[in-house]
């Protein structure tokens, strides 16, 4: 064999798995963004149910204890007032 189609045949096959290679990499590329994918659903979905499952909770204690839910409301209420009033006037005293 002559070494020129030596070499070509030598690059053929070189180039043919080179595609190969690439294939199988772009494969597994997409396995991985496939499977982040789903976590990151999941994680969104399990969220979704916490959080609703809060508000359920935190209306059901509002509908069990109506005074002591206004008192808390208006005491936090109160807090953030006097907070953003502190801040507020630190602001212009600067």
């Amino acid at each position: 064999m002559e070494p020129s189609t030596k070499l070509e045949s030598e690059l053929k096959e070189l180039e043919a798995e080179s595609k190969n290679i690439n294939k199988r990499a772009r494969e597994h590329y997409l396995e991985q963004v496939s499977d982040i994918s789903e976590k990151i659903k999941q994680i969104g979905d399990n969220a979704g149910t916490k959080a609703k499952q809060v508000i359920d909770e935190a209306g059901e204690y509002i509908s069990n204890n109506p005074q002591k839910s206004t008192l808390i409301g208006l005491g936090i209420g109160l807090g953030v007032g006097v907070l953003l009033g502190i801040l507020l006037r630190r602001n212009r005293e600067d």
